[in-house]
């Protein structure tokens, strides 16, 4: 599971200065005369694709957000049935993000975007995509017990 979450933060951080530097030439060509009109379309798609890569990465390292002070109240066993509970609702909730979502990818596969005329697949199928991968990291944490915390290096931090 390393070196997924550590080609996944390659990905996404790839991905994030691909998004700056497209925008950064579309407003540059813009501004002398010269404007590359796909530069948004291809940083949208590619905007939709790092942000579940890195949801997925917040995601695996337990980084997201999170309100414990409502449950550090109850007892440790009331606290690990939550995190149980949570755990499977969330793994249902993603299922249902990678059923619906794959079916309106497929629905709408057919359609492009204005200006690049690239399927509008490829930006649709970013969250099912993400859902999947976060429904390997949920069943993956649930099959270690869910233990709260995941020690994560300082190279892995942006």
């Amino acid at each position: 599971m390393y070196i997924f979450r550590k080609a996944e933060l390659v990905l996404a951080r790839l991905g994030l200065v691909s998004i700056v530097l497209i925008i950064l030439i579309g407003g540059i060509s813009r501004s002398i005369g010269y404007p590359v009109i796909w530069s948004l379309e291809i940083a949208m798609v590619l905007f939709a694709w790092v942000s579940m890569i890195a949801i997925d990465y917040a995601f695996q390292t337990r980084r997201h957000i999170g309100i414990d002070a409502l449950t550090n109240l109850f007892p440790l066993q009331l606290q690990t049935f939550f995190l149980w509970f949570n755990e499977i609702f969330i793994l249902g909730f993603l299922l249902c993000g990678v059923w619906y979502g794959f079916s309106f990818t497929w629905t709408t596969h057919n359609q492009v975007l204005p200006v690049t005329e690239m399927s509008i697949a490829w930006l649709n199928s970013a969250v099912p995509t993400g859902c999947l991968l976060m429904v390997v990291t949920s069943v993956s944490f649930i099959f270690q017990g869910c233990r709260q915390k995941v020690v994560v290096s300082q190279e892995e931090t942006c």
